[in-house]
């Protein structure tokens, strides 16, 4: 008979959590295997997957931490911790987790782009070049990623206002991936701020034929449209989103700014209304006469 010791329950639970796909009681065996062995790495590195594919990226995070304090030269754990913090809006951290994994592996082009894209959220765009210029020369145009990273760079560029060569990225990834509508909608948005809003519309509604429930895309179609004074069109765009999901706030308030020039000033305070309510509801601490400013 077999001795149900820590590697028992670790056997088992890679055969719960990969053959089986039960991930909760996957997690209950890392678990009881580390009531045998507190200071496994393995159990804590293992559990900490499962916790990712479940969604528990705060569980997951706490083992990966006990993994690398119980075994620090696990190097490729640095990038798994890493890309938890990226999803849980640590940026700061993940960039520390991930250039401590690029030190050994500094070709990895993963890393590389996660690592962009945080210092892109951060606005620290010169350094997200950077990184994601050396993924992109190390990528063949065939890989999976290669759309990611256009898309990547694209977005850095627009928001360093080179909109002409954004969109020459954009174009990239829709080249490789003529199904990603976020290379769409990105293509639009750099339309639009080079005051081009019928070229602009033109990308955006192509992306809604692929993604036609996209809010955010449905409601920049709307404010193109407020923009070139098609109201009406633009009233059905924030209505539409209202219908699909009542808590999302701009559509409120932009509604409410077209109710306005429609000269429907009661609907318009209304909706106004409605969305100062929801961002109450979503901020409590905040002043409501802080609110259409919050919106605007």
């Amino acid at each position: 008979m077999q001795v149900k010791g820590a590697h028992y329950y670790i056997e088992k639970g890679i055969e719960t959590w990969l053959n089986r796909k039960n991930y909760f009681e996957a997690i209950d065996l890392f678990s009881r295997a580390l009531k045998f062995e507190p200071h496994n790495p393995d159990a804590h590195l293992l559990r900490g997957a499962v916790y990712v594919d479940v969604g528990d990226l705060q569980h997951a995070l706490n083992d990966y931490n006990k993994a690398l304090e119980y075994n620090p030269e696990n190097i490729g754990l640095f990038f798994d911790k890493g890309t938890v913090l990226f999803y849980l809006g640590e940026y700061h951290k993940a960039i520390r987790s991930y250039e401590t994994f690029l030190k050994e592996e500094p070709h990895d082009v993963d890393a590389l782009y996660f690592n962009g894209l945080a210092y892109h959220f951060l606005g620290e765009n010169v350094t997200a070049q950077k990184f994601i210029d050396e993924a992109l020369s190390l990528i063949e145009t065939s890989d999976d990623l290669y759309p990611d990273l256009c898309n990547a760079k694209g977005e850095i560029l627009f928001d360093l206002k080179d909109y002409q060569n954004a969109i020459t990225y954009f174009n990239k990834a829709l080249d490789s991936d003529p199904t990603s509508f976020i290379a769409l909608y990105n293509i639009g948005r750099a339309f639009y701020e080079m005051e081009k809003p019928k070229k602009a519309l033109e990308y955006v509604e192509s992306a809604l034929k692929i993604e036609p429930k996209e809010l955010d895309v449905l409601n920049y179609k709307g404010l193109i449209l407020l923009d070139m004074g098609k109201l009406e069109e633009a009233l059905h765009c924030f209505d539409r989103i209202i219908e699909l999901h009542s808590q999302y706030i701009p559509a409120w308030y932009n509604k409410g700014v077209t109710l306005r020039q429609l000269k429907r000033t009661d609907d318009a305070l209304d909706n106004f209304d409605e969305a100062i309510r929801l961002l109450l509801d979503k901020k409590p601490g905040i002043i409501k006469g802080m609110c259409l400013k919050k919106l605007d």
